[in-house]
């Protein structure tokens, strides 16, 4: 250390005399250094841990005795990890000093007990942290940055235990759930994020109930790496410490706009749902009736098209429930009517008329059907996607992967089509001849690539 060389001054300069008063006076001096140089390595020891916090920022998680190291992102490490980094800054410490291996030893001690004393339950990242973080979710899975910022409070709020609350997501966002459970599982502690986040409604309790809205998205088209989960799940302890709980953050006056939403089970009614949806979908008529399956239709676009979640638990208590507002008989609502149901007759109408079973047929696509029914059905303010809901609710049986298979069309024989394009033609490349097809059929309807391939190989 340093202050040896001041000591080897002080011995050399009182041993010059032998006095016992001089050796008297020598004792008292060099009991004063030893006392004023070991509060100077006092102070040197604490230099170097407060250098090393200074530059260093890490957080512990006891539940699974793992460190977080946090730059500008968290980072797990496990213990071997974290006394390398500690030993290696000791090593690289001021070249002026020399650090012994048994002081090293004993500072590598203190740094890694205060690293322990920060739990990562109280980290506070740096607002470019939250904010890269806050602008991922929003506009990816959130209308809303403020929504954003909702759904981290509750993320905190689970993990931490603070909350005995149901939170309603879409069935879209599974994967992500599932992902994001993994990583809290792995890293901070074994749970279930799903006893919170659910997917469907299923009599909870309404005073326990929320609803987190994302937008619709194809996860497929993300790659989600292992340290946004990481960030996401740091994050969310802070804003939940920071905001306290998912239920207080609404009461903040930026949630005006989507608090209505989010509380919407809870300050709604079965009985006040019905009736809205009565109001909008369906217009009284003397003598005319509606019949169960396709009032249930009517009620699944209505909640298709107004985001709503469907609260009731079976079909059967939707119908219990209508029935008190609408007079029913034999299965049929009766007087009423709906703006919307004949462009759903109108297709019933069709798939009865040019629709027929056909096990030799391969597939149509959906915007075949679609182009078929339009060109019959003129001037319909119906889409492609409407088209594709009808068909799932009344005809489910010929949906695979959202394709018509075994289903034939007296409108277009794509066989027959085929068998007449090729019955004068030599080329023996089936690319070249779907190429030299769709030249020939430009201005008419044309089957799919993979239809002409199928076909063409089981001739």
């Amino acid at each position: 250390m340093y202050f040896k060389s001041k000591i080897h001054n002080k011995v050399s300069q009182f041993l010059e005399t032998s006095t016992d008063e001089a050796i008297e006076q020598f004792y008292y001096k060099i009991n004063d250094i030893i006392q004023e140089n070991s509060r100077d390595d006092e102070h040197f020891n604490i230099d170097i841990i407060t250098n090393f916090f200074n530059k260093h920022s890490y957080y512990y998680n006891s539940t699974t005795n793992m460190y977080i190291e946090y730059i500008t992102e968290f980072k797990v490490i496990n213990e071997n990890e974290m006394i390398f980094i500690v030993l290696n800054y000791l090593t690289n410490y001021h070249t002026n000093y020399d650090v012994q291996s048994n002081l090293k030893q004993q500072l590598k001690t203190k740094i890694i007990k205060k690293i322990k004393e920060k739990s990562i339950y109280n980290n506070i990242p740096e607002s470019s942290t939250i904010q890269d973080m806050i602008n991922f979710l929003h506009p990816n899975f959130f209308n809303n940055r403020n929504y954003a910022k909702y759904f981290m409070i509750t993320l905190g709020d689970i993990i931490m235990k603070k909350t005995d609350l149901f939170y309603f997501i879409p069935l879209h966002m599974k994967p992500f759930i599932k992902n994001l459970n993994k990583h809290v599982s792995m890293y901070f502690h074994t749970m279930n994020l799903c006893n919170h986040y659910k997917f469907q409604y299923y009599d909870h309790e309404t005073d326990k109930s929320r609803i987190i809205c994302f937008n619709t998205i194809n996860l497929d088209h993300f790659t989600i790496p292992e340290l946004f989960y990481n960030n996401l799940i740091c994050i969310s302890l802070h804003y939940s410490n920071r905001y306290r709980s998912g239920d207080e953050f609404l009461s903040d006056p930026c949630c005006h706009n989507f608090k209505n939403n989010i509380l919407w089970i809870k300050n709604t009614s079965k009985t006040h749902i019905i009736q809205t949806f009565i109001k909008e979908y369906t217009t009284p008529k003397d003598g005319n009736k509606i019949n169960e399956k396709d009032m249930l239709f009517i009620w699944k676009d209505y909640l298709k098209n107004n985001n709503i979640m469907n609260i009731f638990q079976k079909n059967s208590e939707f119908h219990e429930y209508i029935s008190k507002e609408l007079a029913i008989y034999e299965g049929n609502y009766l007087n009423v009517t709906s703006m919307f149901l004949p462009y759903v007759n109108d297709f019933k109408d069709f798939w009865s008329k040019y629709m027929y079973n056909d096990d030799s047929e391969y597939t149509f696509e959906m915007n075949e059907i679609f182009q078929l029914f339009i060109e019959k059905y003129k001037d319909k303010p119906i889409d492609e996607q409407m088209i594709n809901d009808i068909i799932k609710y009344y005809y489910p049986y010929v949906i695979v992967n959202n394709k018509v298979i075994k289903i034939g069309c007296t409108l277009w024989n794509k066989k027959k089509e085929i068998d007449s394009f090729l019955s004068n033609k030599s080329i023996a490349d089936v690319h070249e001849l779907y190429h030299l097809y769709c030249s020939e059929f430009k201005h008419n309807k044309k089957v799919s690539k993979n239809y002409f391939l199928e076909y063409y190989s089981s001739l």
